[in-house]
């Protein structure tokens, strides 16, 4: 008999890292930072992983704007880069200095424009609804709060535009790694309800690459809804359409002999 298993909903993390740990964590691994993906083979799987969400990304062209949150060396933005096969405009957020510099040595010669900011991806410093793509890599696992987190980056995404991530599995794997890196993990169930809480839809949670991101890594992706801005336009088709019926001239109704009325 099969037996049903429930992953509990997580709740808001009381013991995560502070801005400070992580910051002290990252700068000291930024030096091998981009060379330890390569040899895990991430760089490559990255690159597949927006390879086979092409469909999400067919909009993007050198005029987009891409926002990659906790962009660290620059490596998940540099795969999406290279798998639309052409430049765009890039900015990113970090809470490490020393791996902003590294993202810029990188990314700076593959982007129609770079914007490199330290700061924390929970407050962005940009406006509503100002980027075709938001993108995440491995960040998610070390918030108190996700979905607090990721309503931020819907916040800045353009409705209809995809939010794609990469997040850590939740097992024995995540465990051992949390004893350096601080990180949770979690199961493809609970990134699903995670980013529909955050206001998402079509989410997608599933397993991607080849040997480590196979074993450790699981992608995640929801479209921001388009609904509110067409149910607005709606609403302003009628109200307009209203407006002009009170601003026609009166007419004054009679009955007829028949039941029926005429205009006076």
């Amino acid at each position: 008999m099969l037996l049903k298993t429930t992953i509990p909903p997580l709740d808001c993390w009381r013991t995560a890292p502070t801005i400070d740990t992580l910051r002290s964590i990252y700068d000291s691994s930024a030096h091998q930072w981009h060379n330890n993906l390569a040899r895990l083979g991430q760089l490559h799987d990255y690159q597949l992983l927006f390879e086979s969400q092409a469909a999400h990304l067919s909009h993007l062209d050198q005029t987009s704007q891409i926002l990659d949150c906790g962009v660290g060396t620059g490596a998940f933005s540099l795969a999406l880069l290279e798998s639309v096969d052409q430049p765009a405009h890039v900015s990113g957020v970090d809470i490490s200095p020393t791996m902003l510099t590294h993202a810029q040595q990188i990314l700076e010669n593959r982007c129609t424009t770079l914007d490199l900011r330290w700061g924390d991806i929970r407050h962005l410093p940009f406006a509503d609804e100002s980027f075709d793509a938001v993108i995440f890599a491995h960040v998610l696992e070390h918030m108190a709060d996700p979905i607090e987190t990721l309503r931020e980056f819907v916040r800045v995404l353009k409705p209809g535009a995809p939010l794609i991530g990469s997040v850590t599995r939740k097992g024995l794997g995540q465990v051992l790694m949390s004893l350096r890196w601080r990180n949770r993990g979690y199961a493809p169930n609970q990134l699903d309800s995670l980013l529909q809480a955050a206001g998402l839809e079509a989410v997608r949670s599933f397993d991607y690459g080849t040997g480590w991101s196979k074993w450790m890594c699981i992608a995640t992706i929801g479209v921001k809804p388009i609904y509110k801005r067409l149910e607005f336009k709606v609403y302003a088709h009628s109200l307009g359409a209203q407006l002009k019926w009170k601003d026609s001239p009166t007419k004054q109704l009679r009955q007829t002999p028949t039941g029926g009325t005429d205009e006076l």
